[in-house]
């Protein structure tokens, strides 16, 4: 073979690789469907004075409205059974099921946030602790997993949970995300006493985790192939921090 036609032969693949990739790409985009949904849910829970808001500029009016979708969407959906895989999970799908599990409630606030004028990403957390190292982890069938969300505030990125009323907020106001959490001496931090929930024990060992990555088997948003959901616009946050 010669060296042009080896050449020609890896553009293709390589062309082929990024056509996949673009083809199983998960949209973080709010469609008007969502716009239906997030008034709904927010007006459903008593939160319907966040319907129409737009971020707020004050720090304390920022987490209170972050701490109103969360609640909203907990509202919403408290029961503790996933939406089938295979299957739509957007903000109506998640309302008319009155159920979900973190990685269902993950993309409802930050469909919810986006809307409302936040920036935001989603981040997928897998445990260390029995793997070793981050790929080994990411590659390990059933190793212990969370899916949240980071928005960001005007004093930086800021940990929203999934399935708790808990958010990385210390109780001198400075807000928490994954990094630091991960570098930090987490028995020594201490929470707002406002929150009403409580901080996933994930968080308590070691642990890694990928932003824009949705889930490793392809099986939460469409086409459902095999090839992991992640939407491709999030993943230089892992880089960029």
């Amino acid at each position: 073979m010669s060296k042009r036609a080896a050449w020609l032969i890896l553009a293709v693949l390589a062309a082929g690789i990024v056509a996949a990739l673009a083809y199983n790409d998960v949209s973080s985009a709010v469609t008007p469907d969502d716009q239906v949904y997030a008034t709904r849910i927010l007006r459903d829970t008593g939160h319907g004075d966040l319907v129409g808001q737009k971020r707020p500029s004050n720090f304390d009016d920022q987490v209170r409205t972050v701490l109103g979708v969360q609640d909203a969407v907990l509202s919403i959906a408290p029961g503790n059974v996933g939406i089938p895989l295979n299957h739509p999970r957007e903000l109506s799908d998640l309302y008319r099921a009155r159920s979900g599990l973190c990685y269902d409630r993950s993309r409802a606030i930050e469909k919810i946030l986006t809307d409302l004028g936040f920036e935001v990403r989603h981040a997928a957390i897998y445990a260390t602790k029995g793997t070793g190292n981050a790929l080994e982890a990411l590659l390990t069938p059933r190793t212990p997993s969370h899916a949240v969300t980071e928005v960001k505030t005007k004093r930086g990125w800021m940990l929203i949970d999934s399935n708790s009323r808990w958010i990385g907020l210390t109780r001198d106001g400075k807000p928490v995300d994954l990094a630091e959490l991960q570098g930090g001496e987490v028995s020594q931090m201490t929470w707002d006493p406002g929150l009403k929930g409580h901080m996933n024990s994930i968080f308590e060992a070691p642990f890694s985790y990928l932003f824009g990555l949705y889930s490793r088997h392809g099986r939460f948003y469409p086409p459902y192939t095999p090839i992991p959901d992640a939407d491709w616009r999030q993943i230089p946050y892992n880089v960029t921090g």
